[in-house]
């Protein structure tokens, strides 16, 4: 069973949301899970990037905060340009974290 999230759009909110119900044809409801997925997705790497580019989690930790695979967390970071500030010792751990 899904819980109800209820939520008051700002006027501008409103206009974007009609906009894009007008381009999908899309059911209201099914358009907003689906934009409130896509913005969690990107918060939850937002997050994972600040946290590994402020040394405060590892490699594997901020792909696992973020949902994604190391190398995809590799990939984002390189995309962002945030220093890989890791050692072949992290590696190995992050590695071997991954392979159980």
């Amino acid at each position: 069973m899904q819980k109800v999230i209820s939520i008051r759009p700002t006027t501008e909110i409103e206009r974007k949301l009609e906009r894009l119900i007008g381009i999908d044809k899309a059911e209201r409801s099914a358009l907003i899970r689906r934009i409130l997925d896509t913005g969690i997705n990107e918060e939850l790497k937002k997050r994972a990037l600040g946290l590994f580019s402020d040394k405060k989690v590892s490699l594997a930790k901020a792909a696992e905060i973020a949902g994604i695979s190391v190398r995809e967390m590799m990939d984002l970071i390189r995309e962002k340009g945030i220093s890989l500030h890791i050692s072949i010792d992290d590696i190995r751990g992050d590695f071997e974290a991954a392979m159980k």
